[in-house]
């Protein structure tokens, strides 16, 4: 009886050995597997470095063809930028032909009339004498009201020149433009003698 309960107590410790080494067993595996899966991952997440030769080859290939483009309409600063921020501009002077005044017609073409608006008697008169002299087409002096203080040269449309030229003769005399007084008298120039005229 005695043996049969050794065989009974060492058959007791063998199982429990058994459990124990099962045990250890399944977490040595998980721990490998668990370390597989983690080294695994890891070299998805990260990735394994591409070749450095191939890397460098590349990068090189890339940055020449970024500094020989031109500048794009996003305005990339590339080595051409220079180039057509620095292109001369152009110096071309305008072909269209400088406006030049006509000359002023001669006395023979421009008809005249002189008025008196002061109280001096023969004043027209004597200015119509003047100015027939020099060549102008006269017609007959009258009066004018009412009485102005300057002498006035007014003149139809298109002859401004005409009568500047003509103020030569009266040194005294404004010119302004006046076409309906003009045309009323059917003439070009209306001379009209002011206070200032005897001054």
């Amino acid at each position: 009886m005695t043996d049969r309960g050794r065989h009974a107590r060492r058959s007791g410790v063998g199982f429990y050995k058994d459990v124990l080494f099962l045990v250890a067993g399944i977490l040595v595996v998980g721990a490998i597997v668990f370390g597989g899966l983690s080294l695994w991952a890891g070299r998805d997440n990260g990735g394994t470095p591409p070749d450095s030769s191939g890397t460098s080859a590349t990068a090189a290939e890339q940055t020449t063809t970024s500094t020989t483009r031109p500048t794009t309409s996003q305005g990339r600063a590339t080595s051409s930028t220079t180039t057509s921020t620095t292109a001369p501009t152009s110096t071309t002077e305008s072909t269209a032909p400088p406006t030049t005044l006509r000359p002023a017609r001669q006395p023979g073409e421009v008809s005249v009339i002189v008025l008196n608006s002061t109280a001096t008697t023969g004043l027209a008169a004597e200015l119509t004498d003047e100015l027939a002299a020099l060549g102008y087409l006269m017609s007959e002096p009258t009066n004018y009201t009412p009485e102005l203080s300057d002498t006035m040269i007014f003149h139809a449309d298109g002859f401004s020149l005409e009568a500047l030229d003509l103020a030569d003769a009266v040194p005294d005399g404004t010119v302004a433009a006046d076409a309906a007084l003009a045309g009323a008298h059917g003439v070009d120039i209306v001379v009209v003698i002011g206070l200032s005229y005897q001054e």
